[in-house]
């Protein structure tokens, strides 16, 4: 009876232990500032032992896939490898490139050939004025001021050259500034302009977001989240979450959290707009179930 007893309670000191090994969470830079601290703060209100180390996508891939972490928060390009069969891997949001103008100019929509006459250094087209996008009126003879955040405030500047320029570069005359303040403020003003941002502005304010296609008969779309879940705004790349299967339940806590209406405004705040609600609640199904 007494090696019974001893039995079980080490067994539940082992399971007790195995529930508080820490969690490992790595991943990309450009969402530390925002969802970090927002980590850190729900893992301190629950008493979840978490380490967040957020400092790229492809050093968090090697830490995850040498066994050095438990969970990725990442951004794949082409050229890296995907994650093994071992693995899951499951779009949490995407990372966008939002086009904005004055509200006042008389314009809804544009498609890459006219971006890329704005904003491209080797396009066949090189667009100036307004009203070579078929603008009136008082707005129709002023030049257009090509504006960008620049690669220290994300990877908006870097996906428009990547899927809308014939060659990744830019026009010497585009403006660019490390962040959307500045951004949003050089255009804000009387002179106006059309900038590349990583997220829309506010509603109601003096800027507005244009819908985008690729081509001229193509439909035009924008950026809200169930446009870039289905791929009809095109300006995109997925933001991934990846992590071994057999650690599925062990995380589920924190995987619920990242996927919850709660963390959305965290997400939102480091550029990353969240899967539509009912996407996510399929997400969290799923993997729920991962065997």
């Amino acid at each position: 009876m007494k090696r019974a007893v001893a039995l079980l309670f080490g067994l539940l000191i082992t399971l007790s232990s195995s529930f508080a090994e820490p969690i490992r969470l790595v991943g990309s830079d450009l969402v530390a500032d925002a969802l970090g601290p927002e980590l850190k703060a729900f893992a301190a209100a629950n008493e979840l032992p978490l380490t967040v180390d957020l400092r790229g996508s492809r050093l968090g891939m090697e830490t995850l896939t040498a066994g050095g972490a438990d969970l990725g928060l990442v951004v794949l390009g082409a050229e890296d490898a995907p994650p093994g069969p071992e693995f899951a891997n499951s779009v949490v949001g995407y990372l966008t490139t939002v086009v904005v103008v004055p509200a006042s100019v008389p314009l809804t929509q544009i498609q890459f050939g006219q971006l890329a006459g704005i904003f491209g250094a080797s396009e066949v087209t090189n667009l100036k004025r307004w009203s070579e996008l078929g603008v009136t009126g008082s707005w129709g003879v002023r030049g257009i001021t090509a504006v960008a955040v620049s690669r220290r405030g994300g990877l908006a500047v870097d996906l428009f050259r990547y899927q809308v320029l014939k060659t990744p570069d830019l026009k010497p005359t585009v403006v660019q500034f490390d962040d959307v303040a500045r951004a949003t403020g050089r255009i804000s003003g009387e002179e106006g302009g059309i900038a590349l941002l990583p997220s829309p502005p506010e509603e109601g304010g003096p800027l507005k977001v244009l819908l985008v296609a690729k081509g001229e008969r193509d439909v035009a779309y924008g950026p809200t989240a169930e446009n870039l879940h289905t791929g009809d705004y095109p300006l995109r790349i997925p933001v991934r979450l990846v992590f071994r299967k057999s650690e599925a339940k062990r995380l589920n806590f924190l995987i619920r959290h990242l996927l919850a209406d709660e963390t959305a405004p965290a997400l939102l705040k480091a550029g990353v707009v969240p899967l539509p609600v009912q996407a996510r609640n399929q997400l969290v199904f799923e993997l729920e179930n991962l065997r």
